[in-house]
Order: structure tokens, then C-alpha cells, then sequence
């Protein structure tokens, strides 16, 4: 591993705050999700994802962006990984929803960033070989968790279902 490297980049640490930063802001999101549906309505989510997905990511985004200030450069790797993956999948959540393509530039640029901070303290050719495991990864929680439904499935009618859709 680089340590000395990732240790002397100035970028680093900056990275790692704004990663975690946003992390913090999206966690509470997500465990307050059960309670006040902002996500899954900002979304026009209609029951895609499992109701228990939004807290269990909301409280291991906190956790992550507690993880981004260890020393270690292994759990650092790591926690990157989990950051590429899990905003791969968010890429992958409004592709599938059929948002406008440049929704996945949000999440896509925490996998930007994930890659940066993990070119830092590693190898490029590992870096990019774990970014391309982490978007296989992605790929099938997608394919298992995001199950998209029609408006008219989750309880709204015709009429607001066509207002909400965006052509």
C-alpha cells in the first residue's frame, strides 16, 4: 500500500471530510425516512425499495463516515469500496426508476470520489480493479432490492401518476 503517499496528498484528507460530510447529512435521512417518507416521495420511489432499506443504509452511511477518518489505509480502501458500491447502486437505483439520466450524476460523483481517494493510497490498476468489482456487486443488489412498480401499483391514480411523469 502507498501509505506515504495518501498520507502527503493534500487531497486526501479534504476528500475524505466532504465524503463524510454528506454521508452524515444522507444518514440522518435515511433512519428519518420510516417516519417522514421525504425520500421515497422526492424520489417517486412507489414502494421500489424495501421499507427497511432506507434506515439499515441511513445508519451504515453514518457509520462509513466515521470509518473514512481511521489511519489504517486497509479500512480506508474498504470503506471506499462501500462508498463506489453503494453509490454505483444509487446510479443504478434512478436508471431503473426511469429518472433523467442525470440523476445518477449525485451519487456518481461519491464514486468519483471513492476512486480519487482510493488512487491515493493504492495502485491505479487496484484501484480500478476494485471500482470494476464494486459495480459487479452493485449490479446485483440492484437487481434484488430495486423492484420498480407503476404509479397506479402504489395507490395514486392515472391522473397524478401522469402529472409526476416526467417526458
Amino acid at each position: 500500500m502507498a501509505s506515504a503517499t495518501a498520507n502527503n496528498n493534500p487531497l486526501d484528507y479534504p476528500l475524505r471530510l466532504c465524503e463524510s460530510v454528506a454521508f452524515i447529512l444522507h444518514g440522518i435521512l435515511g433512519l428519518c425516512e420510516p417516519f417522514t417518507g421525504c425520500l421515497r416521495s422526492t424520489f417517486q420511489d412507489n414502494g421500489a425499495m424495501p421499507t427497511w432499506f432506507w434506515p439499515l443504509a441511513g445508519s451504515v452511511l453514518i457509520c462509513v463516515a466515521i470509518i473514512n477518518f481511521r489511519g489504517n489505509d486497509v479500512v480506508i480502501l474498504m470503506n471506499q469500496a462501500y462508498i463506489a458500491a453503494f453509490h454505483m447502486g444509487g446510479v443504478l437505483y434512478h436508471n431503473s426508476l426511469g429518472h433523467h439520466p442525470a440523476s445518477g450524476v449525485g451519487p456518481g460523483m461519491f464514486v468519483f470520489l471513492a476512486f480519487a481517494v482510493a488512487c491515493m493510497r493504492a495502485p491505479i490498476w487496484m484501484a480500478f480493479g476494485g471500482l470494476m468489482v464494486c459495480y459487479v456487486f452493485a449490479v446485483g443488489l440492484a437487481k434484488v432490492l430495486v423492484k420498480p412498480k407503476a404509479a397506479s401499483d402504489a395507490g395514486r391514480s392515472d391522473e397524478s401518476a401522469r402529472l409526476l411523469r416526467v417526458d
